[in-house]
C-alpha cells in the first residue's frame, strides 16, 4: 500500500471490526496495522480480510492473521503450476510470463533438463522454487512478474495481452501530453518514436482473427489455383502426345452443346 491508500484502508478496517462488534482502533493502532500491511497491495489485503472473516467469524482479526493470509494470496503459483509454465520456455517460439522465483528455479534445473533427466529437473525445480517462495514470503517480498519473450511475434502478443488482462502485468500507460511553453520545437526521442511505431503495429483480437482468416483463405485459393493449373498442364501434354484424343474431345464438346 501507499500513503494515499491509508483512508480507504482505515475504512475497510473499521467495517471489518464493526462486523465483530469492535470499535475502530486509535490512530496509533491504525498506523501499526497500516505499517505492517504496507508491503501488500490493497486488493490482496481486501481478499485477506474476506478470507479471514469466512474462516474465523468468532474472533476479530489481528495484523499477524491478515499478514499470513496476504502471503498465501500474493499471486505466486504453487510448485506444479510453476513447473507447467516454466517448462514451456523450452520451446523457443513461446513467450511466457513468470515470476522471479520461477525463473531462478528453472535456471537451476536447466542443466538436468539438458541432460535428458526431466524427472530430476522437475524435482530440483520444485525444491528450489518452494525455498525461494518461502524466503520471499518471509520477508514480505511482493511477487514480480516478467516476460520471457519467444521469437514468434503472434504468440508473444497473445501471451502478453493475457497477462495484462489477468492483472499480472501493468497495462501500457497512456501518454500524458504537457503544454510546451519553452518556445523550443518538440523533441522526438528515437526510442519513443520506435515505441510508438511498435504500438501502432499491435493488433486487437478482432483484427488479428480477420487477418488470420484472410491469410488462410488466400492460401486455400492459391492451392486450388495451383491444382487447376497442374491439371490443365497435364491435359495439354497428353493432347500434344495423343492428337486423336483431341478430336474425341471436340466431338464430346459438340454433343454436349447440342
Amino acid at each position: 500500500m501507499r500513503t494515499e491508500d491509508k483512508p480507504k484502508f482505515a475504512k475497510l478496517l473499521a467495517e471489518v471490526l464493526a462486523g465483530y462488534g469492535k470499535p475502530l482502533p486509535e490512530a496509533a493502532d491504525i498506523n501499526l496495522w497500516f505499517r505492517q500491511l504496507s508491503p501488500f497491495a490493497p486488493a490482496v489485503i481486501e481478499k485477506a480480510f474476506a478470507a479471514y472473516c469466512m474462516e474465523r467469524p468468532d474472533f476479530a482479526p489481528n495484523p499477524n492473521g491478515i499478514i499470513a493470509r496476504c502471503k498465501l494470496l500474493d499471486g505466486r503459483p504453487d510448485e506444479n503450476e510453476a513447473w507447467a509454465v516454466a517448462i514451456t520456455s523450452q520451446d523457443e517460439r513461446e513467450t511466457i510470463v513468470w515470476t522471479q522465483e520461477m525463473a531462478e528455479a528453472f535456471n537451476l534445473a536447466r542443466p538436468l533438463l539438458a541432460s535428458g533427466d526431466e524427472i530430476g529437473a522437475r524435482m530440483a525445480f520444485k525444491d528450489a522454487y518452494k525455498r525461494l517462495v518461502d524466503d520471499a514470503r518471509a520477508t514480505n517480498k511482493p511477487v514480480c512478474w516478467s516476460v520471457s519473450a519467444g521469437w514468434d511475434g503472434d504468440r508473444r502478443q497473445i501471451a502478453v495481452q493475457k497477462a495484462v488482462t489477468a492483472g499480472l502485468l501493468p497495462a501500457p500507460p497512456q501518454h500524458l501530453a504537457l503544454p510546451n511553453e519553452s518556445g523550443l520545437p518538440p523533441a522526438k526521442p528515437e526510442g519513443l518514436l520506435k515505441l510508438k511505431e511498435a504500438l501502432a503495429q499491435l493488433e486487437g483480437p478482432e483484427e488479428k482473427l480477420a487477418r488470420i482468416q484472410a491469410q488462410r483463405q488466400a492460401e486455400e485459393d492459391a492451392r486450388d489455383r495451383a491444382k487447376r493449373e497442374e491439371t490443365d498442364r497435364k491435359m495439354r501434354e497428353y493432347l500434344a502426345a495423343h492428337p486423336e484424343a483431341r478430336y474425341g474431345r471436340l466431338l464430346a464438346q459438340q454433343k454436349a452443346s447440342n
